[in-house]
Formats: C-alpha cells, structure tokens, sequence
C-alpha cells in the first residue's frame, strides 16, 4: 500500500495562501517520487472554488471541509474539524506552512497523537521506500541539520514560507474533490478570531509580504535606507535589504534577506543598491517579479532580475517619490493578521 501524503491549506481573505501553494507542490515532488497521490485538506467557509488552483499546483484530492465556525482561524476548531479525517487517510506526512496558524495547531495534534512534528523544515523528502527526511536551519543559519526517521512512521512537518517558491500552475489538471460537514460547537472553542487586522508594512514578517523594497551596500547610508522606507511606504511595500546593511546597523537584524535571514517570496521584489551575493540570491528566489537598480551592469542580482536597470539609485529614488506622492494613491489590499482571543492550552 502506498503511503498517504496530506497537505494543510491555507486562506486568507477568501485566498489560499503562497505558503500553502508552496506545500502542495512540495508534496507533489515527494509523491511523483514514490508513485503515490497528494490529498489537500481545506478548512473554510464558501472556499470550494479554490479547489481547481490547488489541482492545478499537484493535488490529487482535494477534501473541502467546509463550516461556519470555519471561515476564520481557531486552533480548537480545526483540531476538531481535521483530526477525524487524519485519522480516517491515516498519512505517512502531514505538510502544512510554518504559519500562524499552523504553530497554534499542530503542536497539539503532535501531542495527542505521539508523533514527531518539524518545524521551519526547508526540505522534505521521503527515501528509502517510505523513510521521511527533513531539511532545517538551525544555529541561527549557521547549520543545516538533516533528520531522517528509521521507521516508517507519520511524520507531521510546517514548510518555512518562501523557500521554494510557487511554480506555473498546470492548466487543465483535475482533482477529485470532496465535501465533509463537520460537526463542530463553536461555544466550546477555547479560542476564536474576533476580526482581521490589515498588516503594517513596516512591522510584517518579511516571509509575509506581498511587496518588497530592498537596500544593499550601495544605498550609501543611513540616508539612503530611509529613502526607501519613503518608497516603501508609497507603494505599500516592506522595507528589506541585504546581510551587509543590517550588520552595519542601516537595518534592523530581523529585517535582513538570505539564507541566514529571511527567506521571502513575494509578488514584487525592487533591489536599489544589491550586488546578489548568492546567500542573498537563494533568499528571493521564490519572487514572482524582481527589479534590480544598480551601477555595476555586471551585478549577479542584476542579471537574474525580471528588469534590471543601470542607473544611479540616488537619481532614481527621488524621482520615483516625486511622481507616487503626485498620483492619487490606491492602497493595495494589505496581508491580513488575526486577532485572537486569549487561547488556552
């Protein structure tokens, strides 16, 4: 019998997530490898439709487990609602995005059931006829531990967002999808999402954001960071950078981008001043678009870039501030945040 791959999906705003994407097609590697089928769970409200994009990403079955007391977040909830189909497919991995959501819940499920759970894996792999490995960073990026698991045994492990990026969907890939009802009493949840706050750019995870504006060695100072926290601002982005800038106090530490920083995949990424070194580089990889401005037409990061522009950043940056402060403004949709109530473990 072949072993069972499961993947936890993600929403936000009606949407499913990058994170979740990127586990689904981490699943899809796993599963091409062992002949084997990838089942998505969903948890949600009014969320069928997003069935056909999760087909189109690798999954082979999508479980649609729909209820009001779903439509946002409660870690009772979903323990609730997923356990008993967990139980039934009985998974030899259980992947889900290192979110959130995912560390309120799955610790516990870890728990009850006595199963091993990873955390900001980079990798997953399963070997040897069935064996799960994992991949994670540790001594704050200086190390790479491996794990591998000697028997065959359910595995549950949270993908750290952006490490591999979502690829083209397949279009006209199908799935079979299913529909279960669970029976849940929401007055019983020990805790609850009462609204969702729109995220600051200035303060959200980088692995997180939507839009990135990014500063390298060639900013020139403190100066030049905050230009572009301007032009991040205008835009609606994070503002980011380079290891070098953050070591020479230009940037907070938490905000630096790389392997040994923060791993980010969002939808625009604009470089002012970058080189590329190949830690930095391995750190967007997962951005869908890259600009990339800088004097050195030979820059790594400028080559690999979507549009990569030789020019002087200091030129460039005021006359952009000029032209986004004299337009009308149009703030795009922010990433959103749960707030909780208090939740008892």
């Amino acid at each position: 019998m072949k072993p069972t791959l499961v993947v936890i999906a993600e929403t936000e705003h009606g949407e499913l997530t990058l994170p979740s994407l990127e586990c689904v097609e981490e699943a899809r590697e796993i599963a091409d490898g062992l002949a084997t089928a990838v089942q998505v769970l969903l948890p949600g409200y009014e969320i069928t439709h997003l069935s056909d994009q999760l087909a189109a990403h690798g999954a082979d079955t999508v479980t649609v487990i729909e209820h009001d007391a779903l439509r946002y977040f409660s870690a009772d909830g979903w323990l609730a609602a997923l356990t008993p189909v967990l139980k039934e497919t009985n998974p030899l991995l259980v992947l889900a995005p290192d979110s959130g959501a995912g560390r309120a819940w799955m610790p516990r499920l870890s728990a009850r059931w006595r199963v091993p759970l990873v955390s900001g894996c980079m990798q997953v792999k399963v070997i040897a006829d069935g064996y799960p490995e994992m991949i994670r960073i540790t001594h704050e990026g200086a190390r790479q531990e491996r794990l591998i698991w000697p028997v065959k045994s359910m595995v549950a492990a949270m993908l750290r967002p952006g490490v591999r990026g979502v690829g083209a969907p397949r279009r006209g890939r199908h799935a079979d999808v299913n529909h279960i009802t669970p029976t849940l009493d929401p007055t019983r949840f020990r805790d609850r999402t009462l609204r969702m706050l729109p995220a600051d750019p200035n303060t959200v995870d980088l692995s997180e954001a939507e839009r990135i504006v990014s500063g390298g060695m060639g900013v020139g100072g403190p100066k030049g960071m905050e230009q572009l926290q301007q032009l991040a601002e205008q835009l609606g982005a994070a503002l980011g950078g380079s290891r070098v800038v953050a070591d020479r106090g230009w940037l907070a530490n938490d905000r630096f981008i790389g392997t040994t920083g923060k791993i980010v995949a969002p939808k625009l990424y604009i470089a002012f001043g970058v080189s590329g070194a190949g830690q930095h580089v391995a750190g967007i990889t997962g951005s869908e678009t890259i600009i990339a401005v800088n004097t050195d037409r030979t820059s790594p990061l400028l080559n690999m870039a979507d549009l990569g522009i030789v020019g002087d950043l200091h030129q460039l940056v005021p006359i952009l501030l000029n032209k986004l402060t004299q337009r009308s403004p149009k703030k795009p949709k922010p990433t959103a945040v749960a707030q909780t109530a208090d939740l008892a473990l």
